[in-house]
């Protein structure tokens, strides 16, 4: 038996639910979706010829593609399309999975899930596409061009609005006869800058200069170490930020895979929550993550955690309320003290700590399957 899932499990699971629409505030509440907001006036501003990156108090800071794809068309019916795809898509292909009460509680940690919907911003919605996609994928016995194909353009599409999409091309990396679309995804990608660069300089001119002023000048740089680095150290250069993040990530990646070791692709080696591990790995590869990336994210751990665990494991119980519980006290902290500071300390400690330990349970099956392969090995090679 799984560690979660009973009824006080449950009852947890609504108590974290309750408290994170609570915390959002009733300013957020009584006012949402400010993101499409800013998307459906940017496309209007497109559509009237006038700047659509034009600073305002809410800036636009996607690249001039996603103008050019979504100005001639009624852009509430396609988010509306979007957003209700990517949830029905994602229950269709959860609706056998044993897992729902663990995912939906590390989406809900910190009020990151509940804070990524009420802004109505896309990435969230892609996030839950794009993993729903994964996961039905893997479900599958045998795989088609025609899924791999689909899965590459979502992410492509998405790629294209925003960079840090293509990230879930590693995945690819880890699925038989997927290293083609690992690299034809950022060939695309690529593409699609190099056009919007010869096509709309100067719009591209005006998005690269607000997207440094939103990042570097208003410090809105995310939540994890690169935005940490940059808005209270500016010791180092961004480059440098970034870099740091990357390899703290990769460093945790290659000691729980160790992809240069063979066998890589999961069909090989099937380590339980080794596909939620590496989405997870993917996501976390983002150096600007912010609510709306870091729910997803906990999802996927906290899934990777659940399906790797079993009843007798204590300590993954306890990780499962307590890290919820440590965001519900940094948010209570802040409320009583008004020390911001204590709250992006909660979300730079929980997302490395979280991907930490995730990454230790993958390393420890991963060094137990090769463990008991070796005397398989040798009785093989005796008997023959």
């Amino acid at each position: 038996m799984k560690p979660l899932g009973k009824q006080h499990d449950i009852a947890f699971l609504a108590f974290v639910a309750l408290f994170s629409v609570f915390q959002q505030g009733r300013g957020k509440l009584l006012s949402p979706f400010w993101d499409y907001t800013v998307y459906a006036s940017a496309l209007n501003q497109f559509n009237r010829g006038a700047n659509p990156y034009a600073p305002h108090a809410l800036a636009f800071v996607y690249p001039p593609i996603f103008l050019n794809l979504f100005s001639r068309i009624p852009f509430h019916w396609l988010y509306l399309a979007l957003v209700c795809a990517s949830l029905v898509y994602l229950a269709y292909s959860l609706r056998h999975a044993d897992f729902l009460v663990a995912g939906a509680l590390g989406f809900l940690t910190g009020g990151a899930g509940v804070g990524g919907v009420v802004t109505g911003n896309f990435a969230i919605f892609a996030h839950l596409l794009v993993i729903a996609l994964f996961y039905a994928a893997s479900r599958e016995k045998g795989r088609t061009m025609l899924r791999d194909c689909v899965l590459t353009f979502f992410i492509v599409l998405f790629a294209s609005i925003k960079i840090y999409f293509l990230t879930y091309a590693v995945v690819f990396l880890f699925i038989p006869k997927g290293v083609r679309y690992f690299f034809a995804a950022p060939v695309c990608v690529a593409l699609a800058i190099i056009a919007q660069v010869a096509l709309e300089p100067n719009l591209w001119a005006a998005f690269e200069t607000m997207l440094h002023w939103q990042m570097l000048t208003q410090n809105d740089s995310g939540l994890v170490l690169f935005g940490i680095l940059e808005q209270h150290v500016r010791a180092l250069s961004a480059f440098d930020d970034v870099l740091i993040h990357e390899l703290v990530v990769l460093a945790l990646f290659a000691c729980a895979v160790n992809p240069l070791r063979s066998p890589r692709l999961m069909a090989c080696e099937d380590a339980s929550g080794r596909l939620f591990y590496i989405l997870a790995f993917a996501m976390a590869l983002n150096p600007r993550m912010k609510e709306y990336d870091i729910a997803p994210f906990f999802a996927c751990c906290y899934v990777s955690l659940f399906q790797s665990s079993n009843a007798g494991r204590r300590m993954d119980r306890a990780f499962f309320y307590a890290v919820p519980l440590a965001f519900i006290a940094a948010w209570i902290a802040v409320k009583l003290t008004h020390v911001f500071t204590i709250l992006d300390a909660a979300w730079f400690i929980g997302v490395y700590f979280v991907f930490f330990v995730v990454s230790m349970r993958q390393r420890a099956l991963r060094v137990a399957a090769h463990a008991s392969a070796r005397p398989m090995d040798g009785d093989a090679t005796a008997a023959g």
